[in-house]
């Protein structure tokens, strides 16, 4: 008896929402191409238009209207409706704000599924959830799928470590173009308790011991006019540039050599892989949802997200360019070796098979009379 031979073909519907599409993008285009050889057909499932970008031989992006109450029934219903012509044999949900809508959809179809992890609230989510039907989980770094197996009671068996893949750059970036003004360049959005604040005042701490720098940060969010404030008050004019994320953020990476995150990351985002990947010198705060961040191997990592700690961090690589140049070709290797899009793909894949081998109608051999 072959089983293999006598799975279907897997057709995918990854559910994302709003929230993870715009931290996560670059990494999901990068799953959409791995896996567009893999399974039969991806469905990508969202309220976002932008994901009609990811549209791509196999790839469709079903774009629907945001589904909340009163009319969360309907708009479901709705979305069904559109996905049975083609009933899907996975669902992936791909954050905590996929998850209602991802569990609607298995539940009509009755089929597995797959819940990514990529933030300490999605953890959360999971433990609430009260789905019954056999499901999955990928988490995207240790610190979050040992969360969500304390969390979550979930056997070791059915909770999968898969890290997202990015682009690697070939030798690092940083301090490259000599006699250049150094850059530091932070995408951290502009809400409380991202430790945005306290970058500007490390910053403010740099230019004061006469280290000439240029600062950008891009990012968007309901405090950026009192961060404006905040850089203005510290004379940051001519230091420091306020930017949209918009176009290719790698370009800018390209250009840059300090990358700071400058708050424990409670999500795993794009763009601080794809610093690291890029081969920028990267400062990052101890603790929160990545595994990717080595002390004084893969970056500089501070205790706390306190502007003399950042500041102190900043100096230090401004002053040992050496140094930082050998944490960024550390983590271009670091990021080859364990964020590669292949494996990533690879590895979902093989989730995606093994789920649907359970739901496969196994034909078994007819017994004949002599």
């Amino acid at each position: 008896m072959d089983s293999e031979s006598n799975q279907q073909p897997i057709h995918v519907a990854i559910c994302v929402d709003p929230s993870v599409y715009s931290r996560y993008r670059a990494i999901l285009r990068h799953l959409c191409v791995g896996l567009s050889d893999l399974t039969a057909s991806i469905r990508i499932v969202t309220p976002t238009k932008e994901a009609k970008a990811l549209n791509l031989g196999p790839v469709k992006a079903v774009i629907h209207d945001e589904i909340r109450w009163p009319f969360r029934k309907q708009k479901t219903s709705d979305l069904i409706s559109r996905l049975s012509s083609k009933p899907p044999t996975i669902i992936h949900a791909m954050s905590a704000g996929s998850y209602a809508v991802s569990e609607a959809l298995a539940e009509a179809f009755d089929i597995e599924i797959i819940y990514q992890i990529t933030a300490l609230e999605d953890v959360f989510a999971l433990s609430e959830s009260r789905f019954t039907g056999i499901k999955h989980v990928i988490c995207a770094s240790v610190p979050l799928r040992e969360a969500c197996l304390s969390q979550c009671r979930l056997a070791e068996a059915d909770v999968t470590l898969v890290r997202p893949g990015v682009v690697c750059s070939k030798e690092p970036t940083c301090f490259r173009v000599e006699g250049r003004v150094p850059t530091v360049l932070a995408t951290a959005s502009f809400e409380p308790d991202t430790g945005v604040d306290q970058l500007i005042r490390a910053i403010a701490i740099v230019k004061s011991k006469k280290h000439d720098i240029l600062a950008f940060l891009l990012g968007e969010g309901p405090e950026e006019n009192q961060l404006r404030r905040v850089a203005a008050k510290l004379n940051l004019g001519s230091t420091l540039t306020f930017a949209q994320p918009e176009g290719n953020v790698l370009q800018a990476m390209v250009g840059a050599d300090i990358f700071v995150v400058p708050q424990a990351e409670k999500s795993i985002s794009a763009r601080s892989l794809q610093a690291m990947a890029q081969g920028m010198a990267v400062v990052a705060v101890d603790g929160g949802a990545s595994d990717a961040y080595i002390a004084d191997k893969t970056a500089i990592v501070v205790q706390d997200s306190t502007a003399p700690d950042l500041a102190g961090a900043i100096e230090r690589l401004l002053i040992d360019r050496d140094f930082a140049s050998q944490i960024a070709g550390n983590a271009i290797a670091h990021m080859k070796d364990r964020h590669t899009m292949s494996a990533m793909a690879d590895q979902t894949a093989e989730i995606y098979s093994k789920m649907a081998l359970r739901k496969t109608t196994l034909k078994m051999p007819s017994s004949k009379k002599p």
